[in-house]
């Protein structure tokens, strides 16, 4: 029955309380379909998209009013900056591939993210403020603030030197060993690794800790973890070295995808999901039932600790829910009225030690030149700071925080947009970030199927991170769900 499926890099089939769902009173099933998808994200929509290939009767249910999941276009910004997914990479060979079929046109913004040593040439180029004043960079090396390691004085902090201390010492000998036992010697945490390196605890803390990449600090995310990723982002750029971008804005990708799928059901939360052992029902807050087959629950970590499991799930699977922490990220966009950084000679674009975060400059109009956001990434304990604020007051606070760094900037900026990921009720947090022994406890236990539920999303890929992470373990839950109707 099954028709031959092509796609590039297939990967081979590889929580809650046990309590009773029922439906609400006067409400009949919703929909009966061979497969229901649980989340209208990219893993969903790419695991629907396959099966509807192959002439399976698919429904998606979705808890927002819109599809995208972590893909998310801030639109009312001159340049549709991206509140989720950023950049499809080189080695995105799923949603390229899936981008062509759809015809979304794609613009490369590669050549606007490299960095700059000359700010009046490239608004791109960062710069350090650090104690409430931005640091010249011919003053660092010698600056009273500079506790960088001995041999990199000369360096600014942050992810670019770090990142290449873990390129070379990275041990695994393909980026795709990160899921081998034999990989788990390696599995210590960031901050032992920098230790290790002869780093103090001052300069873990400016490096790592001031904006944090992966989970909270160097003490509760994989070294392990790093070297996977740091090898996959290497390939990417050893493939092409592209910044992909969809016209329109990336979230253009999955509202293609949700439209040739065809049947996708929006604002249905889902609640529990009870497999009968002939057939399961989705059950969603509405009262609206929908049952198929099979399930596909490409919902994130966070908000299948909401749901209601019948029967309760394996323990390791309850375990690997209930434990594996995601990212937490709000990013606040602030909107220029006029390029004041031809005033004090700096680049709008800054690396801080406040709650402001990373501040990053982006050019995505028609004019390749012309910066046409600003974007604070506040990532780990600096999203919670401007969470508890409020959506207003913290746009307002991180505008304070520019003006007071930059006082050029004084009533020359305008709030844009707020995303808070971890306090999105259909999300709770951005991307997975493994502890120490996770990666091989629990990355198994969250990929594996519960009776005639099959899982997928970012967080049970193995070979790819992101939007392609969530592209192949859609894949994957697609072919494992075919394989048994």
């Amino acid at each position: 029955m099954m028709k031959n499926v092509s796609r590039r890099g297939a990967i081979a089939a590889g929580a809650g309380a046990g309590l009773s769902i029922v439906a609400r009173a006067g409400r009949a099933a919703s929909s009966t379909a061979d497969v229901v998808v649980i989340g209208a994200g990219l893993s969903g929509l790419n695991a629907a998209l396959l099966m509807k290939d192959q002439g399976f009767k698919v429904t998606v249910v979705e808890g927002r009013k819109r599809v995208g999941g972590r893909m998310n276009t801030l639109r009312t910004v001159e340049g549709n900056p991206e509140m989720g997914g950023d950049s499809i990479l080189g080695g995105y060979g799923r949603m390229q591939d899936m981008a062509q079929r759809l015809k979304v046109q794609f613009i490369d913004f590669e050549g606007r993210r490299d960095l700059s040593p000359d700010a009046q040439k490239d608004p791109t180029t960062v710069e350090l403020a650090l104690g409430g004043k931005v640091i010249r960079r011919e003053d660092w090396p010698t600056h009273p603030l500079n506790i960088m390691p001995a041999d990199a004085k000369n360096r600014f902090p942050g992810r670019a030197y770090f990142q290449s201390l873990i390129d070379k010492k990275n041990p695994l000998k393909s980026f795709e060993d990160w899921v081998d036992p034999e990989s788990a010697k390696f599995d210590g945490t960031a901050y032992d690794f920098f230790k290790q390196q002869g780093w103090s605890d001052a300069a873990i803390d400016l490096n790592y800790n001031t904006n944090v990449q992966y989970g909270t600090s160097a003490h509760d995310v994989s070294i392990l973890m790093w070297y996977f990723t740091q090898a996959w982002f290497k390939l990417q750029s050893d493939i092409q070295r592209v910044a992909y971008k969809a016209v329109g804005g990336n979230e253009s990708i999955p509202e293609a995808m949700a439209k040739a799928v065809g049947d996708v059901q929006l604002g249905k939360s889902v609640i529990g999901i009870r497999d009968n052992g002939s057939a399961v029902e989705v059950h969603c807050q509405d009262g609206s039932v929908f049952t198929g087959k099979r399930v596909v629950c490409s919902m994130p970590v966070p908000t299948m600790r909401w749901v209601k499991f019948d029967p309760i799930l394996p323990s390791a699977k309850a375990k690997a829910i209930l434990t594996v922490p995601v990212m937490k990220i709000t990013k606040v966009v602030i909107v220029p009225k006029k390029p004041f950084w031809r005033d004090d000679g700096f680049s709008p674009a800054m690396w801080t030690d406040t709650d402001a975060g990373e501040i990053r400059a982006l050019r995505e109009g028609s004019d390749p030149n012309k910066v046409t956001c600003l974007m604070a990434w506040a990532r780990g304990f600096l999203a919670d700071r401007l969470d508890m604020m409020g959506e207003k007051e913290a746009m307002a606070h991180v505008i304070r925080i520019y003006e007071q760094l930059r006082p050029a900037a004084k009533g020359q900026l305008s709030p844009g947009g707020f995303k808070s990921w971890q306090a999105d009720p259909f999300s709770g947090g951005d991307w997975v970030v493994w502890k120490p022994g996770q990666i091989h406890e629990c990355l198994p236990a969250l990929k594996e199927p519960a009776g005639r539920i099959h899982f997928c999303g970012e967080h049970t890929a193995v070979s790819n991170r992101g939007m392609e992470g969530a592209m192949e373990s859609g894949e994957r839950a697609a072919l494992e769900t075919m394989a048994l109707l």
